[in-house]
């Protein structure tokens, strides 16, 4: 069975290189670059294995591949898919990434010799070829051609974190997020819809001069200092839409550090349902996504595919949850 070594040393390259290529990340020069897609190809790389795979007896296993299990909202779908698979008559197999496209094609190639009969991605780095279509999988807030995705309706929870701040009567809005990458690289992700939703409502009532910040992709829990430096140096921002719950809850703490009251002087939205408790003595106001909602649909496309069914991708809707922050 082929694995990521292989390709390297059939090459005459480092594994990280192969990364690289596979994650179209970081440089490597054309003729290295299309060596190593050469030798993928020659090798059969991960996908003619999935094929093979296919082939064993089931098990009724399924591996739920995900960047970070401690992210609070990660753990929380995590909890409701085992149940709602459970439910079906499946076990569920719980493989973190840590966010490395090493570790998801080594989960990939782990979950071919564990038989399991299908697989849930959620992952931001660019895996789609190395994909065997044909394998029973399901996608969270990401598309990748011919596999169907479930997504809460972020375009709308922009909408609704917009809507909320100029009714409280917000003037200098700022948005914080990762998520870029969905117009920058060949990654297509739902998340981007966040940004997307909360700058078109702004701007359908007129508002310009959005501060927009956005930080390289990376580790769900680090993000760089600057962009807390710079949530400081914009002392007339007085709304802030953040990605998450996480970041909502660092930038009322900076802003408080600095003299500022969240949320009289600057109100701040998060995204995922404000349920953490983070430290802060109050709760946030936040998107709230439905574990449970997500989880129904995620299995029922499953099971569709296990059977051989085509099925439509899922938009699950969202809502405001106001807490203390805005």
């Amino acid at each position: 069975m082929a694995t990521i070594i292989d390709v390297a040393k059939k090459a005459g390259v480092g594994i990280a290189t192969v990364s690289r290529v596979i994650n179209h990340s970081g440089y490597v020069k054309k003729e290295t670059r299309e060596k190593v897609e050469e030798v993928i190809k020659e090798i059969g790389f991960v996908s003619n294995e999935i094929a093979k795979s296919m082939t064993l007896q089931k098990n009724n296993i399924v591996a739920f591949l995900l960047p970070n299990s401690t992210h609070l909202f990660f753990g929380e779908l995590l909890n409701s898919v085992e149940k709602e698979l459970y439910n079906k008559g499946f076990m569920l197999m719980m493989c973190n990434s840590s966010e490395r496209i090493e570790k998801e094609i080594v989960y990939i190639e782990m979950l071919k010799k564990s038989r399991v009969d299908g697989l849930i991605m959620l992952t931001n780095n660019n895996i789609e070829p190395y994909l065997m279509k044909e394998f029973p999988i399901v996608s969270f807030d990401r598309r990748f051609d011919n596999v169907p995705f479930v997504a809460s309706d972020n375009y709308m929870g922009g909408v609704l974190a917009a809507q909320y701040l100029l009714k409280k009567g917000c003037k200098h809005f700022m948005f914080i997020g990762d998520d870029a990458q969905g117009e920058h690289t060949n990654v297509n992700t739902e998340v981007s819809n966040r940004r997307k939703g909360f700058i078109d409502e702004l701007k359908r009532h007129g508002v310009s001069g959005i501060v927009n910040i956005e930080y390289p992709l990376g580790d769900y829990n680090y993000i760089p200092e600057s962009v807390y430096d710079t949530v400081i140096e914009h002392q007339e921002v007085d709304a802030v839409f953040a990605n998450n719950d996480n970041i909502a809850a660092e930038v009322v703490k900076r802003l408080e550090m600095h003299g500022r009251r969240v949320p009289e002087d600057v109100k701040v939205i998060g995204f995922d349902g404000g349920r953490g408790g983070y430290q802060l003595n109050k709760t946030i106001t936040s998107i709230s996504q439905d574990p449970d909602a997500i989880a129904i649909a995620i299995v029922e496309i499953l099971v569709a595919r296990l059977h051989g069914n085509n099925v439509d991708s899922r938009i699950i809707p969202v809502t405001l949850s106001i807490g203390d922050t805005a």
